[in-house]
C-alpha cells in the first residue's frame, strides 16, 4: 500500500471523515475521503484555489518544453504572494480500507473515517516544491503554456483551470 496524503488548508485534523465528492464530478455527492498517492503530491502542495498546470517529463517532452525536472507546475504570476503564504497543512493518512480511483492521478477513496498518522505545515510552496525537486515556472497566462503541454506532453493535468486569468484572444 502507498503512502497516502490529504492537503488542506483548513487547518490540522487528527481523523477525514467522509464528506461528498464534488459537483460537477463522477463521483458528485458519493461521501468518500480523498488521498493522493506519494508520487502525486507535489501537484496539491499549493493553495486549493491556485490554477496550475502540471506535468511529468519524458525525453520528447524535456527536448520540446525545455526542463530539466522530471516534474514541471506552471502557476499564474498572481497566485506568487499566496505560494509564499500558503498555510497548507500535509496530513499523511493511514492507508488501510483506501482503494484506488485513478492510478494515473494518484487518486485514492475511502468511505469512512481515517486516522492521520502525522501532519506537516507547509507556508512557502517554494521550498516545499524544491523539496520534491519540481521545477516550478510563473506565467502571465497559462493557456498558451496549457496547450502546449496538451500537445507535448504524455502524462499532465490541468488543476482549477476556473480559476486561471481568461485565455488570451
Amino acid at each position: 500500500m502507498p503512502r497516502l496524503f490529504h492537503v488542506t488548508d483548513a487547518g490540522p485534523l487528527s481523523s477525514m471523515s467522509p464528506r461528498p465528492s464534488p459537483p460537477g464530478t463522477a463521483h458528485e455527492g458519493r461521501p468518500w475521503v480523498w488521498a493522493l498517492d506519494e508520487a502525486h503530491l507535489p501537484n496539491y502542495l499549493l493553495p486549493r484555489q491556485c490554477p496550475r498546470v502540471c506535468w511529468q517529463a519524458s525525453n520528447l517532452t524535456h527536448r520540446l518544453l525545455g526542463s530539466a525536472s522530471s516534474r514541471v507546475i506552471t502557476v499564474e504570476h498572481r497566485w506568487v504572494g499566496r505560494l509564499l503564504h500558503a498555510g497548507l497543512d500535509v496530513h499523511e493518512l493511514a492507508p488501510t480500507g483506501f482503494t484506488v480511483l485513478d492510478e494515473q492521478a494518484g487518486y485514492w477513496v475511502a468511505d469512512h473515517e481515517v486516522p492521520v498518522l502525522d501532519v506537516r505545515h507547509v507556508e512557502d510552496c517554494f521550498s516545499a516544491l524544491a523539496e520534491h525537486d519540481v521545477e516550478l515556472r510563473l506565467v502571465p497566462s497559462l493557456w498558451p503554456y496549457m496547450d502546449a503541454v496538451i500537445e507535448h506532453a504524455s502524462e499532465y493535468s490541468g488543476i482549477r483551470l476556473r480559476n486561471a486569468a481568461p485565455r488570451p484572444a
